[in-house]
């Protein structure tokens, strides 16, 4: 026959399962992250209504007024790809931290792909920023070697 404390062990394990089976919110993009959705949105979805979800109002604008993704490739970002794999540059820190309490954060994005059977490389600096708690992309920093 269980014993008193038996009942109690029981019901303790009970409440402590249960408590840590609650829904959590899902931790929102840091800013390398969101900035590797935009990008992969428009390079390998082709999908500009997506992308300019990711954007500041003011960016979106801008984004729109291209009317694709090719032609944002192509004449807004001067860099275009059939295929391509897109990472965060942490060669600079290291590390991707960003405090909670920032508002605006830099990030350099690498892409390696093909173009037309060429192998492309590239860099790009992102400015990023927080509203609504949502990383968006504000704006491209301007290349200065182009």
């Amino acid at each position: 026959m269980p014993t008193r404390y038996t009942y109690i062990i029981t019901l303790l394990l009970s409440f402590s399962l249960f408590g840590c089976s609650g829904d959590k919110e899902p931790i929102p993009p840091q800013p390398g992250e969101a900035a590797i959705e935009f990008f992969d949105t428009i390079y390998n979805l082709h999908d500009l209504n997506l992308a300019v979800k990711r954007t500041t109002p003011q960016y979106s604008r801008i984004l729109k007024s291209y009317q694709t993704a090719e032609r944002v490739q192509k004449v807004l970002f001067n860099l275009r790809y059939d295929s391509v794999v897109i990472k965060e540059d942490k060669s600079v820190s290291g590390k991707s931290i960003f405090p909670n309490s920032a508002e605006k954060a830099e990030v350099t994005i690498m892409f390696d792909g093909l173009f037309q059977g060429n192998r492309q490389r590239d860099l790009r600096t992102v400015y990023m920023v927080k509203q609504q708690g949502k990383w968006l992309v504000n704006k491209l920093k301007a290349d200065n070697f182009r």
